[in-house]
């Protein structure tokens, strides 16, 4: 019949364009994963820096902490996007 065609014609174009936007979704999400992973390779770079340009021993001291801590961060990032099915 002309309405259930119809019916099921609408629930797919529904269900198709659910699909698209999951798609878009995930891709965001991916590109999402590496982004945060090179910010924090970022801050680590820049820490880096900031502890060899150091003076002062509470300075290098400082700047040694945010190197660990964002390369910490960088290693755990790239731990769970993996188990996730993800590879940066």
């Amino acid at each position: 019949s002309t309405h259930s065609d119809l019916v099921y014609r609408v629930n797919w174009l529904k269900a198709k364009a659910r699909w698209s936007r999951w798609e878009e979704e995930l891709t965001l999400v991916r590109h999402e994963m590496g982004w945060t992973i090179n910010w924090f390779k970022y801050h680590q770079k820049e820490w880096n820096r900031r502890w060899q340009q150091a003076t002062r021993p509470g300075h290098q001291a400082f700047a040694y902490q945010q190197v660990m801590m964002w390369g910490r961060f960088a290693q755990e990032a790239e731990k769970v996007f993996n188990q996730c099915g993800f590879v940066p």
